[in-house]
């Protein structure tokens, strides 16, 4: 049985495992669809009929039957009779308005389907083949990059809650710098946690114009300075010291040679007792999920690379910095944690052994 998020038997007699695999589509449009509709925004705190949720979002009573159908398939929704209610992931993750909503993410997948489809064309060229339109306006520019940034938000502020855990206690006072912050949410995360954090953004404006007002929707906003910059030009960071320095789910969208010259600075900003947190893919865990990114990255950035968590850890020890090992979430993502110190990586939470493991090990 092959390890891993997909589980199936490479040598069995039967190609199911290939059919669910061309048929992945079916569950995602359903999934999108409901969503979009706003389904289980509708459901959300009780349950309605078929024809009441027909009524409700426009839909025949005929399609909208089966349609609810699949969804309890899928674990989405629950049925008691005549009535539909969200099951405990839809009701946490896919009601709008909630902590933990993912339905711009998710919608967000949709909005990349069309990228998918030209594969072949990437794959022929080399890279990617579909770029936004010649002229864009900042108008569509803005609504675009807000799509996005939207859509990283609702991961990232769960993402956080995962590596939280590992630093408690280790805060009182203190410099954040979140470098490529999108939304900022991973800052954010911290600043919550810890009342005595104060965090420096650095993204392009346009991100930064949204970043700002999440910050101030979460009432962190007079904690939080913005640093409008192209993160690959020289000076663009701050001047540190830093206690935590975050490059969140940034490394992937570059090339070795720019993602070496991030590692690089970002560890110039990181204070004599700092820590540097490098969240992002890595084939050595949910390797099926890195290499679609990876091919994710191919097809809609202009050289985006996943990379390892060994090639990482290389460039921040060539840098002086020591590191742990690979640090799993219990999601697709893991960590490299580093500091000029490594006593300063025994106040982390970590599972016995993973600052100098002989292999990585899953967070507890």
């Amino acid at each position: 049985m092959k390890p891993g998020f997909l589980k199936y038997d490479p040598q069995a007699p039967c190609p199911q495992y290939l059919e669910d695999l061309a048929t992945g589509y079916w569950f995602s449009e359903v999934l999108f669809t409901a969503v979009e509709a706003g389904l289980f925004t509708l459901l959300a705190g009780g349950g309605m009929s078929a024809a009441e949720i027909a009524e409700a979002l426009g839909f025949s009573i005929h399609g909208t039957e089966r349609f609810l159908g699949a969804l309890c398939a899928l674990g989405l929704i629950g049925r008691d009779g005549d009535v539909f209610f969200n099951t405990r992931l839809s009701e946490t993750y896919l009601v709008r308005g909630r902590e933990h909503y993912q339905g711009d993410s998710i919608l967000w997948r949709k909005h990349l389907a069309s990228s998918w489809r030209g594969l072949k064309e990437c794959l022929e060229a080399g890279g990617r083949v579909s770029y936004p339109p010649p002229g864009e306006s900042r108008e569509c520019m803005g609504q675009r990059v807000g799509r996005y940034i939207r859509a990283m938000d609702n991961v990232a502020r769960y993402k956080v809650q995962e590596i939280l855990p590992i630093f408690e206690g280790v805060f009182d006072t203190g410099r954040v710098l979140d470098v490529g912050s999108g939304s900022g949410a991973v800052a954010a995360g911290f600043l919550e946690q810890y009342p005595g954090l104060a965090a420096t953004l650095v993204d392009i404006p346009e991100v930064l114009e949204l970043a700002k007002m999440l910050m101030e929707e979460r009432g962190l906003g007079g904690r939080v300075t913005c640093h409008p910059a192209n993160i690959l030009e020289p000076g663009a960071l701050p001047q540190g010291p830093f206690d935590l320095v975050i490059l969140s789910n940034i490394l992937h969208i570059y090339t070795e040679k720019e993602g070496a010259l991030l590692l690089s600075r970002a560890a110039g900003c990181l204070g004599a007792a700092g820590f540097l947190l490098v969240h992002d893919f890595f084939p050595e865990h949910r390797p099926e999920k890195a290499a679609l990114m990876d091919l994710n990255m191919l097809i809609n950035t202009y050289n985006g690379k996943v990379l390892s968590s060994r090639w990482v850890r290389e460039r921040l020890e060539a840098r002086g910095l020591c590191s742990t090992e690979l640090v799993l979430l219990r999601s697709d993502t893991a960590l490299v944690i580093a500091a000029r110190d490594a006593g300063a990586l025994e106040k982390l939470k970590l599972a016995p052994g993973v600052i100098r493991p002989d292999r990585s090990l899953l967070i507890s």
